[in-house]
């Protein structure tokens, strides 16, 4: 497939508590992580040339982050290292099922964003899909960015992904926050939402509620429960693969970069014909995931989905 995706959001290192914790203190292992990285890198390791926008620290930490992306056959180009930003790192607590909690440290504010310029006019004209995520897109300025972006994405008749990735505990205004979103949505080609994200963003008491005022074709994750396709009536439901879970850090993106690949290999009217098996390929994706500790060690190719699922299905 000589398909070409440009991802845009935050970039940062997950810190992952490894072993019993002693009473001195506890044992971190740094991973790469970030919604958005973690879909740029399984987007790559199925075969897709990829490209990341972002801004991260001009420090070691930041060079670090180049250097894995590279490694991962990840295009750089559009990477801007900047000494005022501090590279991002989230601490993640796991709890007794490996579903995780995080405590973020990162540069906020203007900071962050790109400057007037900073980001080309020509960025998608050899682009297919533009794909961002979580709360880079609905703070202060970064919000600027990312509709600037999705609007020159659809200039070019780009196909736009788009997690929003709500974290209750950590949006201020949230009226503010879904005022955003709101304008973005128009935009947006592939929405795909957990429970809480499609309760968050709506202001929703439940999620019957929330799916009465989100678009058709919406995507919902519902982790082990499984996931559904919303088309405006009903649901299109797949199933949770069964796997032995080492954690689920980066289940959810991962699950975006199979929706993501999918649409690659069908083109656009396919891809919405085939529903239920872009729902299959995306929850193996997220289940693999799932089987390997931090976001990016459990997925390491497109063969080994397809050899899951094929075992799966027999």
């Amino acid at each position: 497939m000589k398909k070409h995706i440009i991802c845009c959001g935050n970039i940062a290192f997950d810190l992952i508590p490894e072993g019993e914790s002693a009473k001195s203190g506890m044992t971190l292992q740094a991973r790469p992580g970030g919604s958005v990285l973690n879909t740029v890198i399984h987007l790559s390791r199925l075969g897709l040339s990829v490209s990341m926008l972002t801004k991260t620290g001009k420090d070691f930490l930041g060079d670090t982050l180049l250097g894995i992306m590279r490694r991962e056959n990840i295009r750089t180009d559009y990477v801007i290292q900047d000494s005022a930003v501090k590279t991002g790192l989230a601490v993640a607590e796991l709890d007794r099922k490996g579903d995780s909690s995080y405590l973020f440290y990162k540069s906020g504010g203007e900071r962050t964003a790109f400057k007037k310029g900073q980001i080309p006019f020509s960025l998608f004209k050899k682009a297919d899909v533009f794909h961002t995520a979580s709360t880079y897109t609905y703070l202060d300025f970064t919000f600027e960015n990312t509709l600037d972006i999705m609007k020159l994405a659809k200039k070019e008749d780009v196909f736009v992904s788009y997690d929003p990735n709500w974290r209750d505990s950590r949006i201020r205004d949230k009226k503010e926050a879904r005022d955003r979103i709101k304008k973005l949505l128009p935009y947006v080609d592939l929405l795909k939402l957990s429970k809480a994200d499609a309760v968050g963003i709506t202001g929703s008491k439940t999620l019957s509620g929330a799916l009465r005022r989100l678009p058709p074709d919406t995507v919902i994750t519902l982790g082990e429960k499984g996931s559904f396709i919303w088309d405006g009536k009903k649901k299109i439901v797949h199933p949770a693969f069964k796997v032995g879970v080492v954690d689920t850090i980066g289940a959810g993106d991962g699950f975006t970069a199979g929706l993501i690949y999918r649409y690659c290999l069908k083109g656009k009217e396919a891809f919405w014909e085939e529903k239920k098996e872009n729902l299959a390929f995306a929850s193996a994706v997220a289940a693999l995931v799932c089987k390997g500790r931090g976001a990016t060690q459990g997925l390491k190719s497109l063969q080994q989905v397809r050899s899951f699922l094929k075992r799966a299905c027999e």
